[in-house]
């Protein structure tokens, strides 16, 4: 198994965990299967998905990776 580190909101992270919990699944494997269905998912669903994230105001991040991940190595081991 891989390792993925994400930058999610701690409200986000917080429902997704009460989610899993509610299901007696684990994040993880809730977020694997969430993965491994993607590419089965429509094209269709898959254009709404993107298009209402945008409307609600997501962006794709355009900021330096590097910066993004020395200041998770920074926080992670303070």
């Amino acid at each position: 198994m891989a390792k993925l580190t994400l930058n999610v909101e701690p409200e986000v992270i917080h429902a997704a965990k009460s989610y899993a919990s509610a299901h007696h699944v684990s994040l993880s494997k809730l977020v694997t299967q969430f993965l491994r269905d993607l590419p089965k998912t429509s094209p269709d669903f898959l254009t709404q998905l993107h298009e209402t994230l945008m409307q609600e105001g997501f962006q794709e991040t355009g900021d330096d990776l590097d910066a993004l991940r020395r200041h998770h190595v920074k926080r992670k081991y303070q």
